[in-house]
């Protein structure tokens, strides 16, 4: 875990992970003790926010991970990168009636990103270091590993510890450069319009990543808006935003999921606009597709942000009306 990154970990104890205790105690890896797993969760996700990279949660199998899941589902809509790790009944038991045994898997699908169970062929390293690459990748959000007790309570050698670095064990989101012709594509269309607006998530908002939101609007000459209210338009710290989506005629998701936050874009929340779409998420774009036919002008299948030191906007040397020069790609943080 050291290797990993990992600072700290918030957690409340239990048998199936005393294993992981024994182990931190000779690693600086600071451990949070909770008095419920659903703050242990909570202060994983804040953790995550504040620090700008991700947090861990370790809880007990049985009742320990069912507290668990709720706060997952928290970390899901706030775009949060996490790694929930939870004790669970021995593999060399299953189907016995092991105590707490039940397919956790199953149970946290529905609120992560992924969900998995440690099995006796994987590296447990590898199988962390899956975790964090997918928690970090594409939107942030949670993912679920499920540490069997046998398998954690059991020796592992010093080779595997002290081995060189494997493209398993590397810890960098999952990337690709988003080709320029798409991008440019989207920034004409938007240009072309009257009244252009963006939306982005809470991932790409100022909470994560700083200016981008300040810098993006600026380079493109468009409001940029984060939307990552529970509330939606309604919220009141949002002010007229409902006017101006009625008003606007080209509306550009950004990283951004069409749903309940901006009205589903329906005709009566955004009557004249083209609808655009970036994501690296097929399910997110085949859903808006479905939804709004015709209405989606635009749909890119690419990451919002490329892999960089932090999140900027680069810009490239060619001109736009003779004055103005536009946007190559927007860039990934690490």
């Amino acid at each position: 875990m050291d290797r990993a990154g990992i600072k700290a970990i918030f957690s409340l104890s239990g048998n199936q992970v005393m294993p992981v205790y024994d182990a931190l105690i000779e690693y600086p890896i600071r451990l949070v003790h909770t008095r419920h797993e659903a703050a242990a969760v909570f202060m994983a996700e804040a953790y995550a926010q504040a620090s700008g990279g991700f947090g861990v949660a370790l809880v007990a199998a049985g009742p320990g991970f069912g507290n668990a899941l709720g706060p997952l589902y928290s970390a899901f809509m706030s775009e949060t990168a996490l790694v929930l790790l939870s004790g669970d009944s021995p593999v060399g038991l299953d189907g016995r009636g092991t105590f707490q045994e039940f397919d956790q898997v199953a149970a946290a699908s529905p609120f992560v990103k992924d969900s998995s169970r440690l099995s006796s062929e994987e590296d447990p390293a590898e199988a962390l270091c899956r975790a964090i690459r997918i928690a970090r990748s594409g939107i942030p959000g949670p993912v679920h590993l499920a540490l069997p007790f046998d398998l954690i309570d059991s020796a592992v050698s010093t080779e595997l510890l002290n081995r060189d670095e494997s493209p398993a064990l590397r810890l960098e989101p999952e990337s690709e450069t988003p080709p320029l012709s798409q991008l440019e594509r989207l920034t004409e269309t938007l240009w072309q319009a009257a009244r252009p607006l963006v939306l982005v998530g809470p991932h790409l908002g100022r909470v994560n990543n700083g200016q981008l939101v300040e810098n993006l609007s600026s380079l493109l000459h468009i409001p940029v808006v984060t939307l990552e209210s529970p509330r939606g338009l309604r919220d009141p710290a949002l002010g007229s935003l409902a006017e101006v989506l009625a008003a606007a005629d080209c509306v550009l998701y950004l990283g951004k999921p069409v749903d309940f936050t901006s009205g589903l874009a329906g005709e009566s929340v955004i009557p004249a606009a083209k609808i655009l779409l970036v994501s690296g998420q097929p399910e997110i774009i085949d859903r808006a597709r479905a939804a709004l036919g015709h209405r989606l002008a635009i749909s890119e299948q690419v990451d919002a942000r490329q892999r960089t030191p932090r999140y900027e906007v680069a810009i490239s040397g060619r001109e736009r009306r003779g004055h103005e020069r536009v946007v190559d790609q927007i860039a990934r943080s690490d």
